[in-house]
This record gives C-alpha cells, sequence and structure tokens, in this order.
C-alpha cells in the first residue's frame, strides 16, 4: 500500500476510511469534523469512516437488498460473540460426554481457546496434516466439526467463516465500490485482510494507508527506580504540557494498562480533578480518558444486581465477605437510611454467623435481629430482603432466557434497585447498558431451551464481563490513556509510552495449544514466535515515533526486590536525566498550606471525672499498662475492629466451653476423694456434663451447629477436662476443696470499677486459699508480676484488692493440655501446686530478695503497681509508650497508634530534623 502525502491532506468526500476498530472510526470522524471546522467550514460532505465489518455488511446488505446476491445462499446470519462461544462450550461437551472426567474440564476456557484456533486456521490459511496432528489438535477438530453442525442446524455462521463468506461475494459480483480506499489502524495484516486489498484493488479500487504522522521534534527515554515513580512522572508531565498549552492533546500509553488503571486514575485525579475527591464531585467531567473501559460487571451497580440475584438463588452457603458487601452497597433498599443499622448488622454477623451463610440463614438472622431485646432496626432491608427470597420460590425451576429475564428484572425491583437514591449520569448510562444485556440474555432462547437460575445467572454474568462499558461524557478530553495496540486518531503534540521494560515488550510469545506451535510460526499468526513478537513489537513503535511532535519512553530499573532492564526496542534513543513526580493530593495539600507545622504532643486525654463510667474489666487495666494509646482508643473512645467470621468454634469460644464444664463439674461436688474415684467413672461423669454444655451453647447462636458438630465437640471437651483432673489435679500435694466457681466481682480501684471473673478460688486443709484462672491457649506472662508495669492484672488484683485480709497460699494459671498440662504461677512457699516454686526459692529469679523479703510484700506490690496503673487512666494517660512491639499482638486499636509514622518522625529527629 501507499501512503498519504506527507501534508496531510484531508481524504476527499469519496473515500472510505475503513479502520481497525468502532473506537478508532469514532476518533478519526472527530478529527476530521475538527479539521474542517478549523478550516473555516460551515458545512461539508465528509469521507465514511467505518470499521472494516461494518462496510463488509453494508455491501452485502446492499447486494442481497438488490438482488446481485441470491439470499437463498446467504447464511441465515453472524453468530454473536457469546453465540459462538456457546455453541462451542455445547459442541465441546457433546465431545466429552463420555469422558470419565469431564466434571474437571473448564469448558469455559476450552471455548476460547477453541475459537482462537478456529480463527486462526481461517485468518491465517493453515492447513493440518491429520497424519503428524497431536492429540489435542485432534480432539479440537471433533468439536469444530460438532461445531460445524450446530452451525448448520441454525443456519449461521461465526464471524471469522461470514467474513469469508462476504469476501467470496465482494470477489464474485461486481458490488459497487469507492475509487479510493485508506486503511487506519491495521499493525497486522493477516491473509483476510490481504485477500480484501487485492479484491479491491483487481477492481480498480486506490487501497492507502490514513496517515495522520507527524515528525518528532523530541524523542527522548527516561529511567526511574519503580513504576509508580514512572507514572507519577508521567502525570506531571501531562501538567505542565497543558499549563503551557490548554488545548493540548496528549496520550500515555501503558502495556499493562489494566493492572495500572486504578493508580493512574487516582494520580490523574490528585493532579488535575482533586475536587473529585468530594462524593458529590465523583462525577465530574475530566480532561483525560481511558481508551477502554471496564467490563460491565466491574461497575458497582451491576455488581450490586448480580450479587442480588445470586443471592436469591443460590443453593449453596456464600461466603459472608459476600453478604458484608451486600450490607454496605448503596444500591438497594434504602441504604442510606439504613446504614448505621446496616454495620451493625455486619458486626454481628460476623461475631455469630460462621464463614459460610446460606440465603435463607442470612435471611433468618436479620429477622431474629429484628426482635432481640437490643434490635437492630432495620425495616426496609428485612422487607426487601424477605420479598426477594419469596419471589425467587415462587419462579418456575427452569424458564427460558427470555422468562428469566423477566424474572430478574422482577427480583431487582423487589429490592429497589438501584437504591434510594437519584443516580448519576454516569450511574443511568451503566444502568442502561445492564438492560440492554438482560435483552442480550433473552436473545438465547433458541440457543440455550429452559435453563435453570443459577445457569441463567451464569450467562448473565458472563455477557456482563464480556460487555465492556465506557460511560459517554459531553467534554473532549486532552489526555487519552491508552493501550499499546491502539492508535490515536489525530496527530498529538505529546505522547509518554511508560513501562518500556524487556520483559513486557515485546510481549512473549503465546501460541494456542490446540494447533501444532511450528504451524503457528511458520503462519505468523499473532504471538507465535518471539520473531513475530519483535517484528509487531516494531511496527507499533514506529507508529508511536510518529504519532507525536514529542515522544518520551520510560521504564522501571526494578519490580520490587526484582532488577529490570530496558525493551531492546529503545536503547538506542537517547536517556534523558528522569524528571520529577507528581504530588498525591495529602502531599500537595500539606506543601501549599499557608501555615507553619505544629507539631501537638497527644499523650494527654481528658481526665476522668467523678462518676464517669469506663468498662473494660482487667483488660482496660492490662492495656493502660502495655500502651496507655490502647486503653484510650479501645476503651474510653470504644474503638473496635470487626471480628473475622470463621468455621466452628474460635479460641475464645473453646476456651469458654472449657470453663463452662469445670464450673459445672465442680459445682457437682467441692472435693474429690481420689483413693475411690476411677478414671472411668470421671468421664462418664464428664461425658454427660459436656454434652449438656454444648447443647446449652449451641442455642446461643443465630445459626447452630449440627449434631455430629456437637457430639465431637462434647468428646473433645470431656476428653481434655478429664486428662487435666486425672494427670494434675489429682497429683496435688495437699488436699483442696473448690469454694468459688467463677464469680464476678466489681471492685473500685481509685475510683474506676473493674469487673472481674475469677475462675476458681480453692480452699487447703489450713484455710489458705489458691487462686486459679484456666488457660487453654498460650500461658500468659506471669513475669511481670514482679514488675512496674502489670499487664496480667486479674489475679493480682483478686489477691491484693479483694483477699487482702486472707491468707493467700498461691496465685496461679491452669494450664489445660492434652500433652503438656499444668500449673504456673507464684506460690508463699514450696509444694503447695505442683510445678511452682516459692516466690522466693533459691531458683527463682524472678522476684527479687532485697525488693521481695516475703510474701505480703508481693501482695504490697500488686496493691501499689495496679493502683499507679489505676492513677495513670484516671490522669488520662494516653501516650504511645510500650517496651516491645510484640506486646501489641493483640491490641484491637493498632492502626490507631500509627507506629509507622512514630518511626518516621523518630528518624527525622534523628537526623537532625526540628521537631
Amino acid at each position: 500500500m501507499t501512503s498519504m502525502t506527507a501534508n496531510h491532506a484531508l481524504p476527499d468526500s469519496g473515500t472510505v476510511i475503513l479502520c481497525a476498530s468502532a473506537r478508532l472510526a469514532q476518533g478519526i470522524r472527530q478529527w476530521l469534523q475538527q479539521a474542517y471546522q478549523q478550516q473555516g467550514l460551515s458545512q461539508w460532505q465528509a469521507p465514511q469512516v467505518l470499521p472494516l465489518q461494518d462496510w463488509l455488511n453494508q455491501r452485502i446488505e446492499y447486494a442481497l437488498l438488490c438482488g446481485q446476491i441470491d439470499i437463498t445462499q446467504a447464511p441465515l446470519g453472524v453468530l454473536s460473540t457469546t453465540q459462538e462461544a456457546l455453541l462451542w462450550e455445547q459442541a465441546i461437551q457433546h465431545c466429552l460426554r463420555q469422558h470419565s472426567a469431564i466434571d474437571l474440564f473448564n469448558t469455559n476456557g476450552l471455548a476460547s481457546a477453541a475459537m482462537e484456533a478456529n480463527r486462526y486456521l481461517i485468518e491465517w490459511n493453515i492447513s493440518l496434516d491429520m497424519a503428524t496432528i497431536s492429540e489435542e489438535t485432534h480432539q479440537f477438530l471433533q468439536w469444530r466439526q460438532q461445531f460445524q453442525t450446530l452451525c448448520k442446524q441454525s443456519g449461521s455462521l461465526e464471524s471469522v467463516r461470514y467474513q469469508t463468506w462476504q469476501l467470496e461475494q465482494l470477489r464474485e459480483h461486481a458490488l459497487p465500490l469507492p475509487g479510493s480506499i485508506q486503511l487506519a489502524g491495521f499493525d497486522r495484516i493477516n491473509p483476510h485482510v490481504q485477500t480484501l486489498i487485492d479484491t479491491l484493488q483487481a477492481a480498480g479500487v486506490q487501497i492507502t494507508s490514513f496517515d495522520n504522522s507527524v515528525t518528532a521534534d523530541s524523542t527522548q527515554r527516561m529511567q526511574f527506580a519503580e513504576a509508580m515513580d514512572e507514572m507519577r512522572a508521567a502525570v506531571h508531565w501531562a501538567q505542565q504540557q497543558l499549563a503551557t498549552n490548554p488545548q493540548a492533546k496528549l496520550a500515555m500509553v501503558v502495556p499493562d494498562l489494566d493492572h495500572q488503571r486504578d493508580t493512574l486514575a487516582n494520580l490523574l485525579d490528585d493532579t488535575l480533578h482533586p475536587e473529585a475527591l468530594h462524593p458529590a464531585q465523583a462525577d465530574t467531567p475530566r480532561c483525560y480518558e481511558f481508551s477502554l473501559g471496564l467490563p460491565l460487571h466491574r461497575w458497582p451497580l451491576v455488581q450490586c444486581a448480580l450479587n442480588l440475584l445470586r443471592l436469591a438463588f443460590q443453593a449453596t452457603p456464600l461466603p459472608q465477605s459476600e453478604l458484608s458487601t451486600l450490607l454496605a452497597d448503596i444500591y438497594w433498599s434504602q441504604a442510606l437510611y439504613e446504614a448505621d443499622a446496616r454495620a451493625a448488622l455486619d458486626a454481628e454477623m460476623r461475631r455469630q454467623l460462621p464463614l459460610q451463610v446460606s440465603a435463607h440463614s442470612f435471611a433468618r438472622f436479620v429477622t431474629r435481629k429484628q426482635q432481640d431485646d437490643y434490635p437492630i432496626i432495620c425495616p426496609a432491608l428485612h422487607a426487601d430482603l424477605t420479598a426477594l427470597l419469596s419471589q425467587s420460590k415462587q419462579t418456575p425451576r427452569k424458564q427460558l432466557p427470555s422468562a428469566w429475564m423477566v424474572s430478574f428484572n422482577e427480583l431487582l425491583a423487589a429490592t429497589h434497585w438501584p437504591g434510594e437514591r437519584s443516580v448519576s449520569s454516569h450511574e443511568h448510562q451503566c444502568q442502561t447498558k445492564f438492560k440492554s444485556v438482560l435483552t442480550q440474555l433473552a436473545a438465547l432462547d433458541t440457543w440455550l431451551g429452559p435453563i435453570d437460575a443459577m445457569s441463567a445467572w451464569h450467562r448473565l454474568s458472563q455477557l456482563c464481563q464480556a460487555q465492556i462499558f465506557q460511560p459517554q461524557t459531553v467534554r473532549q478530553p486532552n489526555i487519552t490513556v491508552m493501550g499499546m495496540l491502539e492508535a490515536s486518531a489525530q496527530p498529538l503534540d505529546g505522547v509518554w509510552v511508560m513501562g518500556m521494560n524487556d520483559h513486557v515488550w515485546p510481549p512473549l510469545s503465546r501460541t494456542n495449544a490446540l494447533i501444532p506451535a511450528e504451524l503457528q510460526r511458520q503462519a505468523g499468526t499473532p504471538n507465535a514466535s518471539s520473531e513475530v513478537q519483535m517484528a509487531f513489537a516494531r511496527q507499533i513503535h514506529q507508529r508511536l515515533l510518529r504519532s507525536a511532535k514529542q515522544v518520551i519512553f520510560s521504564s522501571a530499573r526494578q519490580e520490587g526486590d526484582r532488577l529490570l532492564r530496558t525493551s531492546p526496542l529503545i536503547q538506542a534513543i537517547p536517556e534523558a536525566s528522569a524528571t520529577a513526580g507528581t504530588a498525591t493530593l495529602a502531599e500537595t495539600l500539606a506543601r501549599d498550606s499557608t501555615q507553619d507545622w505544629q507539631w501537638l504532643d497527644d499523650h494527654q486525654a481528658p481526665p476522668i471525672q467523678d462518676g464517669e463510667h469506663i468498662s473494660g474489666g482487667t483488660g482496660l487495666l492490662r492495656a493502660q499498662a502495655l500502651c496507655p494509646a490502647w486503653a484510650f482508643y479501645q476503651y474510653r473512645l470504644k474503638a473496635r475492629k470487626l471480628d473475622t467470621p470463621h468455621n466452628g468454634l474460635d479460641a475464645m469460644q473453646r476456651g469458654d466451653l472449657i470453663h463452662r464444664v469445670l464450673a459445672a463439674f465442680w459445682s457437682q461436688q467441692a472435693t474429690l476423694d481420689w483413693q475411690n474415684v476411677t478414671a472411668d467413672g470421671l468421664k462418664n461423669q464428664l461425658d454427660q456434663i459436656a454434652t449438656e454444655v454444648i447443647a446449652t451453647f449451641n442455642t446461643e447462636f443465630a445459626q447452630p451447629f449440627s449434631a455430629v458438630f456437637c457430639q465431637l465437640e462434647a468428646e473433645r471437651l470431656s476428653k481434655l477436662v478429664l486428662t487435666w483432673l486425672w494427670e494434675v489435679e489429682r497429683e496435688r500435694p495437699q488436699a483442696f476443696a473448690v469454694t468459688a466457681i467463677e464469680q464476678v466481682f466489681k471492685p473500685l480501684i481509685e475510683g474506676i470499677q473493674v469487673k472481674l471473673v475469677i475462675d476458681r478460688v480453692d480452699t487447703l486443709a489450713d484455710g489458705r486459699l489458691v487462686v486459679m484462672d484456666y488457660k487453654t491457649g498460650s500461658m500468659p506472662d506471669f513475669k511481670n508480676w514482679a514488675t512496674d508495669k502489670i499487664s496480667e492484672p486479674q489475679l493480682p488484683i483478686y489477691a491484693a484488692f479483694l483477699l487482702q485480709d486472707a491468707d493467700i497460699a498461691a496465685v496461679c494459671f491452669g494450664k489445660l493440655r492434652l500433652t503438656d498440662g499444668g500449673f504456673a504461677g507464684v506460690a508463699a512457699e514450696d509444694d503447695i501446686v505442683p510445678g511452682i516454686k516459692a516466690f522466693n526459692h533459691e531458683k527463682n529469679k524472678l522476684f527479687d530478695p532485697v525488693q521481695f523479703p516475703d510474701w505480703p510484700s508481693v501482695l504490697t506490690h500488686w496493691h501499689t503497681q495496679i493502683t499507679r496503673t489505676a492513677l495513670a487512666l484516671k490522669a488520662g494517660e494516653a501516650a504511645v509508650v510500650f517496651d516491645s512491639e510484640q506486646d501489641l499482638g493483640y491490641c484491637d486499636v493498632l492502626p490507631l497508634l500509627r507506629l509507622p509514622e512514630r518511626q518516621l518522625q523518630f528518624e527525622h529527629l534523628q537526623a537532625g530534623g526540628a521537631v
């Protein structure tokens, strides 16, 4: 083909411009319109600008209407991409129906590979040698034969064979053709397109390339540390270009656009549209656009619709995370009015329901929460959820896709989708597009026949995934963000091509597994070999060099710990020093602040006033001892993290069950005569107790556990408690009686009421007491009892505040485990509890003999230090101070402590910076 003249004269009205994509055709039409207006024309006859397939359809339709082509010999229609994929799936399933592992095959993925292989065979004129083909190719040919049989039954052809038929008609009939045709955006000419070119040239049509290229005034490359630095620099460059020339036309070319899209959009918004941060300005027209939209299923409004329909019909339980997403979704029911109630429901659901929840269990949970003693009132959500599930039950088990379209619309209407607020322009367009996809579903009646609800839902999801949606805006963008394979419709002022590393560009080769790789390499099909990829990349590279007056290529030096190399295609381009990157919105606001920075010490919270109630129990004093800010945020400000849903019981619930079983056991007898107790008798008693405890416990859940689960859990409880009693308690050297079980106390410590639950108190034969707390997990660190920060204060509080006048012999933890159970703690003397030495034993280095000369001094130390902690809490001490970051492992409010920020401040001070 010959090129257009260098002066870029506008094509005359008789010329037809055929484009490789519909988007490019639209862009060229807009560019031509602007060019005519710049020439001062008020009216003109523009050349036709069409995608290639649209032009072929026009020619053939004209010939059919004029009778030049016998309509009886024409195919009845052309399959859409969805219909073609569907027929391939049916063909594959038919051929594999006898295969023993048919359920393991991904027919959807196989259909995609088969569609590509079929297109390669036809477009690239590949001939297969039946004598040498592989098993995969032989299997593919069987699928293809069945596929063509299905096509024949429907009277339609897939798009590639339909185009072949169109080219044959164009060659065999003297159809009206333009005198001149220009081709735009065809970076790779396959034999199909070359056949068209040859046919047109044989008919006397002049074929040229649409050429709007320019000579670059500046071409350079830059290297940055990482991809983020590239993007920041590119956005800063675009900002400078628009500041110099507000009418500039720019492009950013990103090979990995799908993965970098969100980050790049955030940077562009921060720099060029900071006002869009406000929710009311979210749809503000931008000065940039992405050349391609997103799959429809990724738009939140459509995600909500699909999730609601899935909730209505899926029989198997859903992940709780999806239900949390639905509760937070604004596109159904009265989400804004009931936002707080929905959030509370989410928190309760995480605590009470398992990791996987069925729709009806979720509905029962919502109903139950409306009727609790402390209800979570959300009547609109309850009504809409009930209507959704009720209507779904009333739908027929199997229907035609067109009937499912009606049912889906009715179900969404029952939930008041898309929500109570007025939708924006973008959301309205998205809703309209979704309804058009529902219409596409209805068009599959002939191909699918009656199907069940989840099959219809899966087809709808596939259609939404295949449909690319981009909202239309009235503003003409200055910046286009595009992928490597997209061509610009007009000459540009500047282009920045990022991601030019050798593992990205040229792209790696990837042959189709259903056709012999050697045949693909010989034919030169896309992705067939490194040579094909390099040749293709060079052509794209040359197009980019001629697309703008200024062309910048950039690459990254590393990705995490991985070192990267520059693409060989740009190594010959002169390297320029890397430019500065754009600042984020937060950095910009900080930099542009007119006030000097103010450094405030935030270690002081408001003191606790007389009569002020603070809940939290011993956990409050523990947090205050470990890190005062932890206590302030979690217990005074009531900050909490959401629970993580799980299946079965978590460690806290399992520990609670052990406590219940032991409490029930010792409630039946205060002492045991170990001489007359047998292991079997003890086991029978514990089996009965464990069964009763787990049955009562099971009634507390919104979704009770199964009978089998309860039986297994009861067996576990009985076995663990039996091991503890028989191997640990039986070995105690002194006789004891259990005189207090799970007692609740609320002592006042410096005016702060602390709720305290003591698992157990034993009375020895001499009247002294042993205070005990059960632990089923890791053993708490009781060594802190000898320090100034008592981080496990429960037992010391009981001993030093509630039992000041009692004679305490030992304070200990009971470690309940199957293998290494035992006691840990401190005692007044040896041989009171197994495994615990006296506090002043020569091998016990915990308590300094000088500071702790006797047992009462230990109790006095506990009283003094816990009082100091309470006074610090009462005074409002809330500094982020801790001995080790490991102490904060169970802190619910760790993000509020801002440890990384404080580390940066510390490093700033260490470097000599001012406070």
